[in-house]
């Protein structure tokens, strides 16, 4: 009989063998982050392109530790957001996480890439190498082969307990038929709105989660597209908005850095393009980089209602007040939302990044990469857009009481923007050179179309009348209701009152702020006409301009005089809360054509007009009424003007009637107390003044 042991003495005994194995099998593992596991297993793949081949270590970007580690099952975060710049990590990111489901989390995976291009270049390039390099997955992954249908492919990856299946978002056929744990969406921007007529493939992608519910995951990391239009800026906001804060050098403070903050060479103090601590002024350099990046904490300034703002530097002795964990603490309302832009970039010189901007200037096609690839913010073709935060903070530097007439102001319109939950109405105090207040609003709560409370309450608001600073008081001169929602009960709520105007907003380039009205039938519920009413169609495109103009001078504020610049439109803190901010400044005037140029072959592009007129779109996610109730008050503003003659000399006169008072030459100084005014100084004529014969009233509009 062959004895094999005598014949191979080297050979290892089969019990031990076969025991070891099984306790390695059955050793409990360490509870390991994703972050830790991509430092002790993933291997970078000199093919993938990366500056740093071998070991993967996150201590290189240190800022992609806590939105990775987010990703984790155990983790309380269902979705999390990267509106990053390029180059800084959104796929590594996926690339880790990738690793750690086929090792510690088997589970079904989803990979949405814009185009088929792009996912066969994420596949050959990032995955594929980094599951050829790295020993800990390489052999759980099953090996690409043609024959063999139960191994993987170019686009699915299996692996014991799971799959990763890579898609294009321009096809609704890989969006289908699985339920899917694990979700990672790369550049989001670049996903069509509407795919095979299904919809958007974020929202596909997203239904293949459902049956998972709060244990399934997502990661969305994408650089921005056009303002007004970005899904991946709607989501940031839509979270803590967390932004990387790192310490001064000099002093410590913690803060983010912003653009604003970066200043080019400076050959008189021997500096080279650099930022400008915000605290003490310090220049912070390129070798600052890393020791900044390793003390770097993500800061979420998104507060509840009653928080005071998030400070923009911060003493390393209250960073444990304002720094929270995703889903903790005052962060526990939203999912984590991360910002970073080109100047984290580990091996990002502050210098490029300056060259960049500089050469963008007066290059539109330029500025726009600029903007979205190195600032990380979706670009606006109409201009700088104004900040709903900036509305905020202008609205807290000079405040005027509610429901108070400013001395500056001497008529009041009002307007009403129906909804299917309510009425939003809100009455603004006007003055000479386009200077006008939020001094009233309010919500009536209730279905338009089927209860009469809303309208009680309306028509009580219209009643309203305000106190002057002569000890007068003054009532609402003009009042219109929008009738894009209930129209019938508008037209029926109007007809019986004759400074009550029913409006339609017209989106036409060139129309009239209000225009020719034409009749219209009120019909009682058995459809009988019972009265006529008078419909004024608004020119929506000037007049939202001019209210985005208006906010955008408040937010400039007063110039070197204090005075305030013409069409200001003045908010106050007590009126403006972040839900109102984010409304008024919900909507952009955009490039209709502008991502279709983007989008297509030249030839193709040559075939858009270039000289398309842009047009005002609201910002995806956020409601727009009180921006409309704002600009149907300036049309019926504009109106009152012009039927009233204001000029100049009126509009003294018409002061001086209401308040009982001279107003003075610094009507409009960014003073506290608008009733804090000095004496008008008397015109030595040696004639007496004429007086002006009094102001006739506004009658009846209809």
């Amino acid at each position: 009989m062959f004895d094999a042991r005598a014949a191979f003495p080297a050979l290892p005994d089969g019990g031990v063998a076969l025991f070891g194995a099984l306790e390695a099998a059955s050793r409990q593992q360490d509870e390991l982050t994703i972050s830790e596991h991509a430092d002790l297993f993933r291997k970078v793949s000199a093919e993938s392109g990366s500056p740093w081949p071998g070991d993967f270590h996150t201590a290189r970007v240190p800022y992609l530790r806590e939105p990775q580690d987010c990703l984790h099952p155990d983790h309380p975060a269902r979705r999390v957001v990267a509106r990053w710049a390029a180059q800084l990590g959104k796929s590594t990111a996926i690339e880790n996480w990738f690793c750690f489901i086929v090792d510690r989390a088997p589970g079904s995976m989803m990979i949405v890439l814009p185009t088929m291009d792009e996912a066969i270049k994420f596949n050959r390039i990032k995955l594929q190498p980094t599951i050829d390099a790295s020993p800990q997955i390489e052999h759980k992954v099953m090996p690409v082969s043609s024959r063999d249908e139960q191994g993987s492919t170019t686009s699915f990856k299996k692996f014991a307990g799971g799959f990763a299946q890579i898609v294009n978002a321009g096809s609704s056929k890989g969006l289908q038929m699985v339920s899917i744990k694990y979700l990672a969406m790369d550049e989001v921007t670049g996903y069509a709105k509407d795919v095979d007529g299904r919809g958007s493939p974020r929202d596909q992608a997203r239904a293949r989660q459902k049956f998972y519910g709060d244990l399934a995951k997502e990661w969305q990391g994408s650089t921005p597209g056009i303002v007004g239009d970005c899904v991946v800026t709607a989501d940031f906001e839509a979270g803590d908005q967390r932004y990387v804060y790192v310490p001064c050098p000099h002093c410590g403070s913690f803060q983010a850095l912003e653009f604003d903050q970066m200043r080019g060479p400076d050959a008189a103090r021997d500096l080279p393009a650099h930022f400008r601590c915000i605290s003490c002024d310090g220049a912070i350099l390129d070798g600052h980089k890393p020791e900044m990046l390793a003390r770097g904490v993500w800061i979420a300034r998104r507060v509840s209602e009653g928080e005071g703002p998030v400070p923009l530097a911060i003493a390393e002795a209250d960073l444990a007040r304002w720094a929270c964990l995703p889903c903790e603490g005052r962060c526990r309302h939203w999912q984590p939302t991360y910002h970073l832009w080109a100047a984290y970039a580990p091996r990002e010189k502050f210098g490029a990044i300056w060259t960049r901007w500089e050469e963008a200037q007066g290059d539109t096609t330029k500025l726009r990469v600029f903007y979205q690839q190195d600032l990380a913010l979706p670009y606006d073709p109409g201009g700088v857009a104004v900040e709903w935060e900036k509305v905020v903070e202008a609205s807290r530097k000079v405040p005027y009481p509610p429901r108070v007439v400013p001395s500056g102001a001497g008529l009041i319109v009002s307007a009403a923007d129906v909804q299917g939950y309510g009425i939003k109405w809100s009455a603004y105090a006007v003055g000479p050179l386009g200077q006008w207040w939020l001094i009233d609003r309010e919500v009536f709560e209730g279905a338009p179309d089927q209860s009469d409370e809303p309208w009680i309450g309306l028509s009580d608001a219209l009643a309203r009348r305000y106190p002057t600073a002569g000890g007068g008081e003054l009532g609402i001169e003009l009042s219109g209701v929008d009738t894009g929602w209930a129209t019938s009960r508008v037209y029926a709520f109007c007809a019986g009152r004759p400074n009550v105007l029913a409006l339609d907003g017209r989106h036409q380039r060139g129309l009239p702020w209000l225009g020719t009205p034409s009749k219209k039938d009120v019909k009682d519920r058995h459809g009988r006409v019972v009265a006529k009413v008078l419909l004024y169609p608004v020119g929506l495109y000037d007049a939202k301009t001019a209210v985005v103009a208006g906010l955008a001078n408040l937010v400039q504020g007063p110039g070197a005089e204090g005075m305030w610049p013409r069409n200001t439109l003045h908010l106050t803190s007590e009126l403006c809360d972040d839900d109102f901010a984010r409304e008024m400044t919900a909507e952009r005037l955009v490039d209709p054509d502008e991502e279709a140029r983007a989008s297509v072959t030249r030839r193709a592009r040559s075939l858009i007009s270039p000289k398309a007129p842009r047009e005002w779109k609201k910002i995806v996610g956020r409601a727009n009424d009180w921006f409309d109730a704002a600009v149907y008050c300036l049309a019926l503003a504009w109106q009152l003007e012009r039927k009233l003659r204001l000029t100049a000399e009126r509009w003294a006169d018409l002061l001086v009637e209401v308040h009982g008072q001279p107003v003075a030459p610094d009507l409009f100084s960014a003073t506290p107390d608008p009733f804090v005014k000095k004496p008008r100084e008397p015109v030595e004529t040696g004639e007496p003044r004429t007086p002006r014969p009094p102001r006739k009233r506004w009658g009846a509009y209809n």
